[in-house]
């Protein structure tokens, strides 16, 4: 299943072959990836990028590349667990990060496709959450409207907008910003030291590694294995003469957000290894239902991080790898904060005052407000581990060796442990693997 962001003119790069020395390396060629290195190199920072496919090949393609800082309805809950300061510097990062973005467009006159436009979160049962949201955004300062209606094609009873958001093409972004890096493609990081990343064919020594993988590859120390799992979700790209006029997220789990040949629709969320099948058949008839004259161009798959607190681990990959740093579990929002993350870690690596620090650190532990939701990861791994045990060997995971489901929708095996996803023929398509499968031969 191919995504409507892969025609994107983007050359192939060479293959890391032998030991080489840099002042920074950064693993994962991601927005994150790209974003982050190349604010390190305008900094003076000499930066190598070591990608284990391509680069943007991983979630960044399959992103709706929606730049927000309405992340659902977080605020109101970011003031009950924390402080209207904690909300306000939630709202400000991702603020920051998407007009990051677009002094970078229009700085580097980058044809991405870059737009202003409206966010907007809808319900399609009870208005109240949008009202107590509004009520929260209110005493924080930031601006919002509620709308008893909205130009989407389905019944609303509500909607709360937040004006003056962005979209935009994130692989032509990225692969811009990529042309003046030093990249590797092909060369995962096998192993990665305290200030050694070790690849199939050759070996980078740096004196900081940034981690951005989109699922951290190393278990210890960290553990992001217990600290987060992963979701998939499925897109679909409709051609039609009909547009929404914004971006859209709804209660119901739908997405919407126009495109330069019509609409994309989103939804049918799921934990990973988890799903019923009918994902996209489900998600095709609902689209139907919204465009009947429109003509189905593209639909996809992607994969999402998700935290025990809903908050991105940005920062130190923890208090015992103090050159070592990590950005991660940034939930449905990789744009924006991929954009925050480029911002944060290059200033903690020169070792800068960043307002941000303390409200993203990995370093971060509430048990009680975690305690559901690690459970909850805890019994999948449990589970998966037991039934890997006792299972056949080609059927676990090269992770950590939980058992693996089927996913018929997209004819692959996933891991409901920790989200690891692979071809039918074992080849890793996400991580946190980096092995292929043990299939058997013949």
């Amino acid at each position: 299943m191919g995504t409507i962001w892969e025609n994107t003119d983007n050359s192939e790069r060479e293959e890391l072959l032998g030991e080489i020395s840099t002042e920074c390396v950064v693993v994962g060629g991601g927005l994150a990836g790209i974003m982050t290195a190349y604010e390190l190199q305008s900094r003076g920072c000499e930066v190598v990028v070591l990608e284990a496919d391509r680069i943007l090949s991983g979630a960044t393609k399959g992103t709706t590349a929606k730049l927000t800082a309405q992340h659902g309805l977080i605020y109101g809950k970011l003031m009950g667990k924390h402080s209207p300061l904690f909300a306000r510097l939630y709202y400000d990062s991702n603020t920051e990060g998407i007009d990051k973005v677009e002094n970078l467009v229009r700085r580097e006159n980058i044809d991405c496709e870059f737009e202003r436009v409206d966010s907007y979160y809808y319900e399609t049962l009870d208005a109240e959450p949008l009202l107590e949201e509004k009520e929260a955004l209110d005493k924080l300062g930031i601006e919002a409207e509620f709308s008893g209606k909205t130009s989407l094609p389905i019944f609303v009873s509500g909607a709360l907008c937040m004006k003056g958001q962005a979209q935009f093409h994130p692989l032509k972004f990225a692969s811009h910003l990529a042309k003046s890096l030093k990249v590797y493609e092909k060369s995962p990081a096998l192993k990665i030291m305290t200030s050694e990343v070790i690849t199939p064919k050759g070996k980078v020594s740096a004196k900081y590694i940034v981690n951005c993988t989109h699922y951290p590859v190393v278990n210890f120390p960290g553990m992001y294995f217990l600290r987060q799992h992963q979701e998939r979700s499925y897109l679909m790209a409709v051609k039609t003469d009909k547009r929404v006029g914004g971006m859209y997220l709804g209660g119901d789990g739908h997405t919407f957000r126009d495109y330069s040949e019509g609409v994309l629709i989103g939804g049918e969320a799921h934990r990973t290894g988890k799903g019923k099948g009918g994902c996209l058949k489900r998600l095709s008839s609902f689209a139907k239902k919204c465009f009947p004259q429109g003509e189905f161009a593209a639909s996809w798959s992607n994969q999402d991080c998700i935290t025990h607190d809903g908050l991105p681990f940005i920062g130190r990959y923890s208090v015992f790898r103090d050159n070592m740093f990590v950005a991660t579990g940034f939930g449905k929002w990789g744009m924006s904060l991929s954009a925050v993350a480029s911002i944060l870690i290059p200033d903690l690596i020169e070792a800068k005052a960043n307002k941000y620090e303390k409200l993203y650190t990995p370093k971060r532990v509430n048990i009680i407000a975690a305690a559901p939701k690690l459970i909850t990861d805890v019994g999948y791994s449990v589970a998966g581990l037991s039934m890997g045990f006792f299972g056949k060997k080609e059927e676990r995971c090269s992770h950590l060796g939980c058992k693996l489901s089927p996913n018929i929708d997209e004819n692959t095996l996933e891991c409901p442990c920790h989200g690891s996803q692979f071809t039918r023929a074992g080849e890793v398509v996400f991580s946190p693997a980096k092995k292929p499968l043990n299939k058997k031969k013949g």
